[in-house]
């Protein structure tokens, strides 16, 4: 976990900011330094570290200010704050905790003093945004089920009070029918359950991470699909993939969803093609998915990664809406993120973020 934190030491002392950096590099961590409360602003607003350091004196904007901006914006607000001080004074050190910073080391500081407060400080914010997670997806999962385990629900209740008419009535033929369509019912419903219960257990995996050879991994998985559907004339296209570091069964789970998202999608094309490439990015290995298959509406593009979301009818395209949030969930467990970019009927692109 520590070696994927970024964080940004704030202080208008050059030195300062190198001596806290090389300590924090030398543990693996990602450093961005800001001489001013200015620079430090600006920064964020590309970048949003996990842990900020922050120095209480400075020129112009002070540290305590500084902090008072981070805490009152939507982003930054839950980012932990530790404050850097020369001093003890206790009614300085209130007002910086009044104001939303989580500790603070006096200088000069230890190697160890200033690790054991980040280290301490990351792992509860970890923790927290998981805890979060969960309970946003707790409440995903109550909606979803009470939505869509309903509904098939209460069609095969219909269906086996009919199932029961037509046995007292003598129908065999209808009576057999009914029976049929309850059978399909109920494997939906045991699939859709199965699928449910794989995702819910991403929450509580942790990822081994290894180093990936994504070409090797990617062919795999295109050669899998395809002899699912021998007659089909699909192509695939990949370039010079990055190695990437993650754990081999959750990121084959990851291309295994969106490579079988890509055959279905086109399936009513004579020439499908898919094409993973890499791009270029100093921060991530990035990878892209592009099929030339239906394809969405942007417009819609918010509900790709929900628990049950679709944009597709079942007569159409056949799914269980689980996919694309568990693509969603385990590019997130290795630290990354998922975009989407689609045409009506000219294809979809899927683009995978992963830190380095």
């Amino acid at each position: 976990m520590f070696e994927k934190a970024e964080i940004l030491i704030v202080d208008d002392m050059p030195e300062h900011i190198a001596f806290a950096g090389t300590i924090l590099r030398n543990e693996g961590f990602r450093v961005l330094g800001a001489t001013s409360a200015k620079a430090a602003l600006k920064m964020m607003e590309n970048s949003k570290p996990h842990l900020v350091l922050l120095d209480i004196k400075m020129e112009g904007m002070d540290g305590l200010e500084l902090c008072r901006h981070f805490k009152s914006g939507e982003e930054t607000k839950e980012i932990p704050v530790i404050f850097m001080t020369s001093e003890s004074d206790p009614a300085v050190i209130k007002k910086g905790f009044e104001l939303g910073c989580c500790d603070y080391v006096v200088k000069p500081f230890t190697k160890e003093e200033l690790l054991a407060r980040v280290k301490t400080h990351l792992e509860i914010y970890s923790k927290r945004r998981k805890l979060e997670e969960a309970n946003n997806e707790l409440s995903l999962f109550c909606s979803a089920i009470s939505h869509d385990l309903r509904s098939p629900l209460n069609v095969t209740q219909m269906l086996a009070d009919t199932l029961k008419e037509d046995i007292r009535a003598g129908n065999t033929e209808d009576a057999l029918k009914i029976a049929s369509m309850i059978e399909g019912k109920t494997a939906k419903l045991i699939t859709m359950i199965e699928r449910l219960l794989s995702f819910s257990k991403m929450c509580s995996i942790e990822p081994e991470y290894e180093t990936l050879d994504m070409n090797e991994l990617v062919s795999d998985i295109f050669d899998e699909c395809k002899s699912a559907e021998p007659e089909r004339n699909i192509t695939l296209i990949e370039g010079s993939l990055p190695q990437i570091s993650g754990d081999d069964v959750l990121v084959r789970m990851l291309v295994k969803n969106l490579m079988t998202n890509a055959f279905k999608f086109t399936r009513h094309r004579q020439n499908a093609v898919i094409t993973v490439s890499a791009i270029p990015d100093e921060s991530y290995g990035v990878i892209s998915f592009r099929d030339n298959g239906a394809g969405f509406d942007m417009a819609y593009a918010d509900k790709l990664f929900g628990v049950f979301q679709r944009l597709h009818l079942d007569e159409e395209y056949e799914g269980s809406g689980i996919g694309l949030a568990t693509a969603d969930r385990i590019i997130k467990r290795h630290g990354g993120r998922i975009e989407a970019y689609g045409e009506v009927d000219k294809g979809a692109e899927f683009t995978l973020y992963f830190p380095k």
